[in-house]
């Protein structure tokens, strides 16, 4: 590129980019107050608006079979009748669930590399409950949501992830390598800001190789699409939601897998107590009079491990705010995409995928305040009971293949554990259904084998 005199140009200095960023977001709002208003006027401008306005010049969606493949994944930038949601709100409550969320998956321990991978040999059961707890109370405040406009617009944006990719192509192989991430990385794309937090060793490697396969997936995206994801076979997936296949009422179906989680969260834990799985450093502390739980001196933010089922459902309950504030539902894999696509902004241009990332949007944007918070509690968390760096982490190769391969495949799958897992299954969407066995079945199979061959795969 040059200027008008004819000399090379050169990118504008990082102080710039982010004031021509914060221009960007401001024009943005702008015009769709003006699209807003205007699509207020006639239905036939309202279809206009949500037809016109992910599409720039030159692009043409009917000439090109494989622009289907670009409806975005899990929880990304779609077109919808309704405006976006504001930006004060949608980032207050980011900032409020995700320190919930970084307390909660603290408290419970289960961000530890050895809850993970442990989980996969089925040694310990902090994962499970965690997992139960959360969709448990998730699928309650589906239920209840489940009327209302902001409930009907996500499902309706979250078609794009089933539209765009066979399930076999899609959740079946994203989820497996999803799950291969997570057992050498001892992270999920969540947790792994949450172990950033409290300081474990290796976590800001599982971050880094996050990004990177955020980045890399983001660049070959439309190639992937094209050549990869749309050709896959549609089989179980072709209908996009459950109760739609099924012809059951959706409230109905939320309402018995709620009832079938926190019945395994019961069972589990007759099973295995949960004061059986606290790490062993943490021993001594929980015998305290501050964790005496059902007495007048117990106190639930001083304790440092809880129920990993209570943390759980407290996670779970964070879908309420993200429906009716954030317009979304829980994930994170797309925190790493939208910085993966900020941070290359001079060269955004030349890939579709990443521009949609990068283009400001609040229902996708607030995952970058909700991982960061998430971070900031769990190190407030840590630095309170003194237990920095505290859990055993992983090597950084072993955190960077993971964080690689756990984000790209959360991509390819169109979702993550957060987005797959607790809200995919909630919301009743048949590829999360595929994604999440999957997922397992990559960690199990990676975990067994590595076990097999040493013992240095898991942590005490």
């Amino acid at each position: 590129n040059t200027s008008i005199t004819g000399t090379p140009s050169v990118p504008p200095p990082l102080r710039q980019r982010w004031i021509l960023l914060a221009e960007t977001i401001m024009e943005d709002t702008t015009l769709r107050q003006r699209k807003t208003r205007a699509a207020s006027a006639t239905p036939e401008a309202t279809s206009k608006v949500a037809s016109d306005a992910d599409l720039t010049p030159g692009d043409s969606r009917d000439a090109d079979p494989a622009s289907k493949t670009r409806k975005r994944d899990e929880d990304a930038v779609a077109i919808d009748m309704r405006p976006p949601p504001s930006w004060s709100e949608s980032l207050t409550a980011a900032a409020v669930m995700g320190m919930l969320f970084g307390m909660a998956f603290y408290k419970s321990h289960v961000y530890e590399p050895s809850s993970v991978r442990g989980q996969f040999l089925f040694q310990r059961f902090v994962l499970l409950k965690v997992f139960f707890g959360a969709m448990g109370t998730g699928s309650l405040c589906f239920a209840a949501l489940a009327s209302t406009e902001q409930f009907a617009s996500i499902r309706r944006r979250w078609e794009a992830s089933s539209s765009s990719r066979g399930w076999l192509t899609g959740p079946a192989v994203g989820g497996l390598l999803l799950g291969c991430g997570m057992a050498v990385s001892g992270a999920c794309p969540g947790m792994a800001f949450v172990a950033l937090g409290a300081g474990t060793d290796g976590a800001a490697y599982a971050v880094l190789g996050g990004l990177l396969g955020a980045l890399v997936y983001g660049m070959a995206a439309e190639s992937i699409e094209a050549s990869f994801l749309a050709r896959g076979p549609r089989g179980p997936a072709s209908a996009t939601y459950a109760d739609g296949s099924m012809g059951v009422p959706y409230r109905k179906l939320a309402l018995a897998l709620a009832g079938v989680c926190l019945l395994g969260c019961v069972a589990l834990e007759k099973l295995v107590p949960w004061e059986d799985e606290v790490p062993a450093r943490l021993v001594v502390a929980m015998s305290e009079p501050k964790c005496a739980f059902g007495t007048n001196k117990f106190s639930l933010v001083e304790c440092p491990a809880w129920p990993p089922s209570i943390a759980g459902a407290i996670v779970g309950l964070l879908q309420f705010p993200a429906v009716m504030f954030v317009e979304n539902a829980l994930g994170s894999s797309t925190a790493y995409q939208v910085f993966a696509a900020i941070s290359i902004a001079p060269d955004k241009e030349r890939f579709k995928y990443l521009r949609t990332f990068a283009k400001p949007d609040p229902r996708a944007w607030w995952q970058l305040v909700f991982v960061a918070l998430a971070a900031y509690e769990a190190y407030l968390c840590a630095m309170d009971g003194g237990d920095i760096g505290g859990a055993p982490g992983v090597t950084p190769v072993a955190a960077l293949l993971g964080g690689f391969l756990m984000i790209f495949g959360s991509r390819l799958g169109g979702g993550c554990t957060s987005g797959h897992g607790l809200s995919g299954c909630s919301l009743m969407m048949v590829h999360s259904w595929i994604a999440v066995p999957a997922m397992f079945a990559g960690g199990i199979a990676v975990s067994v084998l590595w076990h097999s061959v040493g013992d240095g795969f898991f942590l005490p």
